[in-house]
């Protein structure tokens, strides 16, 4: 009986399982933070220069992108191109991982499984690299540094990642401690939030503690801020718009007998919405002034724009659920119902092109993996990296053969 297409990339993904399970191991142990993935960086060169695939390194400093072109014929029009993502940074924890390939490198950990999303779409770049004659069009790798920060995603696009061929769209996995493995979750729209830093300086008069009548109490005034700031959502965001303000750092004063003249904080803001985010922007700078004024001080307010909302494309989400139905079954696709308030640089790519956003189930048979991302003891299923691969391959050969 002849092998079906879909049956030979599922055996190729069990054939290969080894060798991304040693990529992945070989990285966790070398890990490196945003925008020093040199020595990630050169394993991926390696990688693909031994599966045959050209690349280009350096994109967006510490990025590389592979290409793999269909040698199928088209006689349907003009081919496609489908960008396929993976982040390759790590995090500055100490891992506490009592494993054969913990992390060699003091302080810093893969906490977040982009180790393994390196793997997988290696594994899958392997396996289309195999089927070029059932395709065309081409597939783009993009291995992308600094997602946990400072951000490749935008740099990447600034040095022509979605040109030459343009991608007509792109897919993203995240691996998923919390959702089993050998599953896969998809949402259609809002996926994560935009992420905004926001910093502020309250000055007020310092002096002795004893005489509080002739100073502007920094502190004091910070306190009136902050509590004033967290009725901004309740009370001047539409109800049904989810929007998230946290002061995560307040640092000011001297000792206990003198009276700060000036308090700094740090926070961040979360918002789906653009114009949510411009109405939170106005409202903080609003409060926050004003309060400081009232108290015979000021407030400078300060907002770093970060990574906008990740909106996931309604058609290809329908089109991509479709599919993993077809070749994994109904029971390995699950729909997110809800979106999350942390943020995702895959949203710049998705601002460009269509672009989906995936969780995929690396929590084990049993939550045996089930511990928090960006933890010390975070660890995942590599038998994720398998369904992985294989799915990537197989969206690929349907999106361009459609």
């Amino acid at each position: 009986m002849t092998q079906s297409l879909s049956d030979k990339i599922k055996a190729r993904g069990e054939e290969i399982y080894q060798w991304m399970v040693d990529i992945r191991r070989q990285i966790h142990q070398n890990p490196e933070v945003g925008m020093q993935e040199f020595e990630t960086a050169k394993l991926i060169q390696q990688k693909l220069d031994e599966i045959g695939v050209p690349y280009k390194s350096g994109v967006g400093n510490t990025g590389v992108v592979g290409l793999i072109k269909g040698i199928k014929e088209d006689k349907d029009g003009e081919p496609k191109c489908v960008g396929l993502r993976a982040d390759i940074d790590a995090l500055s924890i100490v891992e506490k991982n009592d494993v054969p390939y913990a992390s060699k490198n003091p302080g810093i950990m893969h906490a977040c499984g982009h180790d393994a999303h390196v793997a997988l779409l290696l594994g899958a770049a392997k396996i289309l690299n195999e089927l070029k004659n059932q395709f065309s069009g081409c597939v783009k790798l993009v291995f992308q540094p600094a997602e946990e920060g400072p951000g490749g995603a935008f740099p990447m696009i600034q040095e022509g990642v979605l040109e030459e061929p343009p991608v007509d769209a792109m897919f993203a996995f995240h691996v998923s401690s919390g959702n089993k493995t050998g599953t896969i979750g998809i949402r259609s729209g809002p996926s994560h939030a935009a992420q905004d830093e926001l910093r502020i300086t309250v000055k007020g008069k310092g002096g002795h503690a004893a005489y509080p009548h002739t100073t502007v109490d920094g502190v004091l005034t910070a306190c009136q801020v902050v509590t004033a700031l967290h009725h901004i959502v309740p009370r001047k965001i539409n109800p049904i718009q989810p929007a998230v303000i946290t002061i995560g750092t307040i640092n000011g004063g001297y000792r206990s007998n003198i009276i700060a003249d000036s308090v700094h904080m740090k926070g961040t803001i979360r918002y789906f919405d653009d114009k949510v985010g411009e109405d939170l922007r106005k409202w903080i700078e609003t409060v926050s002034k004003g309060i400081a004024e009232a108290a015979g001080g000021e407030a400078e307010v300060e907002f770093i724009r970060g990574y906008p909302p990740l909106i996931n494309d309604e058609n290809l989400a329908n089109r991509a659920k479709d599919w993993l139905v077809e070749f994994l079954g109904e029971e390995a696709v699950f729909n997110r119902e809800e979106p999350g308030m942390g943020a995702e640089d895959f949203a710049f790519f998705a601002r460009q092109v269509p672009g989906l956003f995936m969780r995929l189930g690396s929590g084990g048979e049993d939550n045996e993996f089930k511990r928090p991302h960006h933890e010390s003891t975070f660890d995942l299923d590599e038998r994720s990296l398998v369904t992985g691969a294989i799915s990537f391959a197989y969206m690929s050969l349907k999106f361009l053969n459609e």
